[in-house]
């Protein structure tokens, strides 16, 4: 998890804060500003120079707009909204969810096609059968479920969310380059190399 999360590097521009619908709820609305992802190379296939970082506000697949997080029992439900679903093979989500006794991450890989999830905490692999996400391409959303059990039921939690896309390109020589598209959806025009910007407590319903 922490090498993907490498991916989504920080960008040092003037940041706009999340405008969060609900502080203490069972369901929290958050909005992040369009345009503000950035990109990450050209690099060569396995390069770890992750300097050439730059705006890519017509990038609309890693693009998050808004966040809805719905915290009741016995699941908890975060929804990503972006400009564009897209259907890059190269194409996740990250989740970081905060709780009393610790943060978990959650990772949706194949985002816009056949969407795969696995869930870690302390760097160790939780089983969660009715783990789930899916994907509406028309809506231009993702929805993630984690049964709360296997959070250990918290009374709250904070979300960060992150996706990225990576895509592949040949340069003049031939080479094939990595291109990496990035937002954090509680931060605008920054991301971080390792944790996400959590978002505002969200109290079981």
């Amino acid at each position: 998890m922490t090498s993907r999360l490498g991916l989504l590097v920080a960008l040092v521009v003037p940041a706009v804060l999340l405008a969060p619908a609900v502080a203490h709820a069972e369901k929290v609305e958050t909005t992040d500003p369009a345009g503000d992802v950035v990109s990450v190379g050209p690099t060569e296939q396995g390069d770890e120079d992750l300097d050439n970082l730059v705006p890519a506000p017509e990038n609309l697949t890693a693009d998050v707009v808004r966040t809805v997080v719905d915290h009741a029992d016995p699941r908890l439900r975060v929804r990503i909204d972006l400009r564009e679903l897209g259907r890059s093979r190269n194409y996740f989500a990250v989740l970081q969810v905060r709780t009393p006794a610790g943060t978990f991450e959650v990772e949706t890989d194949d985002l816009g096609r056949r969407p795969e999830v696995e869930m870690t905490h302390r760097n160790r692999a939780v089983e969660c059968p009715r783990l789930r996400a899916v994907g509406d391409r028309d809506a231009a959303r993702a929805v993630i479920t984690i049964p709360t059990s296997c959070l250990g039921a918290p009374r709250w939690v904070q979300v960060g969310v992150g996706v990225a896309s990576l895509e592949t390109v040949t340069a003049a020589d031939g080479a094939e380059q990595v291109v990496v598209f990035a937002d954090d959806a509680h931060r605008a025009g920054t991301i971080s190399d390792e944790n996400l910007t959590k978002g505002p407590k969200v109290r079981r319903g």
